[in-house]
């Protein structure tokens, strides 16, 4: 039973009707698109005007159309698959072997409050540490190759899987807790039908932060040292100064991630539909 706020004639106010609702979140949606569409056709025009206007040269900063072009002919190019191939398995591992330790960590901190409360600081401490400094420790632990990179990344995919959910764990309402009791559910009955449920708002944020991670991290620690892959590409062709290939490569990389990121978001509104905590 909900209570309702009275309003200022001292009667609760009325809820919001389920079509209201869907129609303010559907507003909101078409707002965000609306927004985010104007600002990339404005940067993407400033782009384009500035080396014909000669704001910057054409050698700095590439025009719009350019870049565009350039992208489109490294798809028939072998060796930008190879490197693709690369980065999407480093990535695909990194998010998958993320989400299931995060996952595991947050239930493990819920299920025993004293080792949450031991080590919880360590990973919001360790949230703020930039993992490329530990690149040269994976180095020599597993050498120059794609595990280096996937270790790394996973760390950095797990650690706001973990903190999300164990926020979203400790939050559940105890009646939910106190509900299960009663009805005498099995352990595994009050994971999968009460708490999993109840705090998936956050475990879904949380999921979504650790592929963002994951793809910021596998990009980046390509970037240092790694042989192979889109990180390491942009990096070698900016040591050989080809501006154009290289905004090129890093266009598709902002266009993967404003899929990834579009798709996430899609993903988030439809496991977390109709969930109230």
């Amino acid at each position: 039973m909900t209570v309702q706020e009275p309003t200022a004639t001292g009667s609760p106010a009325p809820p919001a009707a389920p079509s209201a609702r869907r129609r303010r979140q559907l507003g909101d949606v078409a707002y965000s698109s609306i927004a985010t569409t104007v600002l990339v056709a404005a940067l993407a025009l400033v782009c384009e005007v500035g080396p014909r206007a000669g704001w910057w040269r054409e050698d700095v900063l590439p025009s719009t159309s350019s870049i565009v072009g350039s992208a489109a002919g490294l798809l028939s190019e072998p060796e930008f698959w190879a490197d693709a191939g690369r980065t999407s398995l480093e990535i695909g591992l990194s998010i998958v072997f993320g989400s299931v330790l995060g996952l595991l960590l947050g239930l493990l901190f819920w299920k025993l409050p004293t080792v949450g409360r031991i080590f919880e600081p360590y990973l919001v401490s360790f949230y703020a540490v930039p993992m490329v400094l530990f690149y040269p420790l994976a180095i020599v632990v597993v050498g120059i190759n794609a595990s280096s990179v996937v270790i790394l990344a996973t760390i950095m995919a797990t650690i706001p899987v973990a903190l999300n959910t164990t926020v979203g764990l400790n939050g559940i309402r105890p009646v939910y807790l106190k509900l299960a009791r009663s009805l005498q559910c099995s352990p595994r009955q009050l994971l999968m039908s009460i708490a999993l449920p109840a705090a998936a708002p956050f475990i879904v944020a949380g999921l979504r932060l650790g592929v963002v991670y994951a793809l910021i991290g596998s990009i980046a620690m390509e970037f240092v040292t790694a042989q192979a892959g889109l990180g390491y590409r942009i990096r070698y062709l900016y040591e050989i100064f080809d501006n154009q290939t290289m905004f090129a490569y890093i266009f598709v990389v902002l266009v993967v991630s404003m899929i990834l990121t579009a798709l996430l978001v899609v993903v988030e509104k439809l496991l977390v539909k109709g969930r109230t905590r």
